[in-house]
C-alpha cells in the first residue's frame, strides 16, 4: 500500500521581520538560511518523486484539534481550555496543519484516537523539565 506522504512547510515570507528577541538571540535567528533549508527539503522531495506544499500556519499551535478553540500556549505545553486536551505544542501545530491538506480532507485518524499518544508524550516532556 503506498502511503499518502507530502512534505509541507510554512511560507517563511517575511519571517524575518517577525522574529523579535534579544539582541543575541536575533542575530543567531536571522543568520539562519530558512530559504535555503526550505530548497534543500523541496529539492530532496521532488527527488523522491513528491511535491511540497507551503501552507498557512497561522495559530496552528494555539488551535486545539479536538474542539477548535484557540488558546495560549504556555511553553511547551498547550492545554485546551474547553476540553482539556494537553499536548506538546509542536505536535499540535503539526496535527493541524495535516488537518489542513487537501490530499486528505480529513486525518487518518481521528483527533480522539490519538489523545493517548498526545498525553504520554506531555508527560515525558513535564517530567524531563
Amino acid at each position: 500500500m503506498k502511503e499518502k506522504v507530502k512534505p509541507v512547510m510554512e511560507n517563511l515570507k517575511n519571517i524575518r521581520k517577525r522574529i523579535k528577541y534579544g539582541r543575541k538571540m536575533n542575530r543567531r535567528l536571522h543568520s539562519m538560511p530558512f530559504r535555503k533549508v526550505q530548497s534543500y527539503i523541496s529539492y530532496k522531495a521532488m527527488e523522491n518523486g513528491f511535491r511540497f506544499e507551503a501552507v498557512k500556519a497561522k495559530n496552528t499551535s494555539r488551535k486545539c484539534p479536538i474542539c477548535g478553540e484557540l488558546n495560549k500556549p504556555n511553553g511547551h505545553v498547550y492545554k485546551c481550555k474547553r476540553c482539556g486536551f494537553q499536548a506538546d505544542r509542536h505536535l499540535v501545530a503539526a496535527w493541524n496543519i495535516a488537518a489542513k491538506l487537501p490530499m486528505w480532507g480529513a486525518l487518518p485518524l481521528p483527533p480522539k484516537a490519538t489523545d493517548e499518544v498526545f498525553k504520554t508524550e506531555v508527560e515525558r516532556i513535564v517530567i524531563k523539565s
